[in-house]
């Protein structure tokens, strides 16, 4: 899905750009207040996945092969660019092998934000990084923009989505102002068994606003305040509901669905994740993508996306337009 869009439409859509698009049709919001701060054990629950993820991506710029087998979940999704989305870690490791048999690829990134559910079962983490890949005559780095979603298992944290998308040159080394402090969990229950049902609920509702309002005033409606795009290719990250509604302005009604295939949420039913295929429509052009959205439950119920990002990918075998 979705930041990716305009990348995929850059030359059917000459007029559009990340910097200049039209403006989205919906009011500015007046400024929100800050989010409340994290109490100090909040502080430590998110450092320890802070560590997680910079841990894992050591073992990545090694060994991208052993980083995932050692740091994923058996049930582990993992979207890649110009790849259909791929589950489960023994699939994950049987690409990863097949890709490093003629160009050998290791990756290394840094997180600008991190956040956990109420429970402190799940997690989600966004940064750049860069892609290094070696053959026996070339060896290119490509910057990388990525998007996690974590479980902690046995009291370790483990990768269970998995998304490496496009990034910039001279990515900054912090979080934009709107997406550097995420607030403190404003919905828990004590075991919440419909959450991935609601979950996948809310991205289909999202998408059937987008197919009817077009995808500028559907991500104005689900994006969260400090939601974040993730996979631009641009150089930041885009941060806040207004820019990346505005930067999704230019593809009207029809133009962008989607349907979630995997999801995953805390039993505290905050935060929770689902992954996808896409379908982007320019006239008679077709293309498609896949996605990973990290969902977060406001305080009266209702999900909202806190990070988005996505890769193109073939055209899935079960899906129609």
């Amino acid at each position: 899905m979705r930041p990716l869009t305009l990348v995929l439409l850059a030359a059917a859509l000459a007029a559009c750009s990340h910097a200049t698009p039209p403006a989205p049709a919906r009011t500015t919001l007046s400024a929100q207040p800050a989010p409340p701060p994290l109490s100090p054990a909040q502080l430590a629950a998110r450092q320890t996945l802070l560590s997680a993820d910079s841990t894992l991506s050591l073992a990545a710029s090694k060994s991208l092969h052993d980083a995932i087998a050692n740091g994923a979940t058996s049930d582990v999704v993992m979207l890649m660019p110009t790849l259909a989305r791929i589950g489960t870690r023994d699939s994950v490791l049987a690409a990863l092998d097949s890709l490093n048999a003629k160009t050998v690829r290791t990756l290394g990134w840094r997180a600008i934000r991190a956040e956990l559910s109420a429970d402190g079962t799940r997690g989600y983490s966004y940064g750049y990084g860069r892609r290094v890949a070696h053959s026996d005559t070339l060896t290119s780095v490509v910057p990388i923009q990525y998007l996690s979603f974590w479980r902690k298992e046995a009291g370790a944290w483990k990768l269970v989505a998995w998304l490496i998308s496009a990034g910039g040159a001279d990515a900054p080394s912090t979080a934009p102002a709107l997406c550097a402090n995420p607030s403190a969990p404003a919905y828990s229950a004590s075991h919440d068994s419909t959450a991935v049902a609601t979950a996948r609920t809310a991205d289909l509702d999202f998408s059937a606003l987008s197919v009817k309002s077009g995808a500028g005033p559907a991500f104005a409606e689900f994006v969260a305040q400090d939601g974040a795009s993730i996979g631009t290719g641009a150089s930041e990250i885009t941060c806040g509901r207004d820019a990346v509604a505005k930067a999704l302005t230019p593809l009207g009604p029809g133009a962008l669905t989607w349907a979630p295939r995997v999801a995953d949420a805390a039993p505290s039913g905050d935060l929770a994740y689902t992954s996808g295929d896409a379908i982007i429509k320019d006239g008679k052009d077709v293309s498609y993508s896949n996605y990973l959205t990290v969902w977060k439950r406001q305080a009266d119920g209702s999900w909202r996306v806190v990070a988005d990002g996505g890769n193109s990918s073939p055209k899935p075998a079960d899906l129609s337009h």
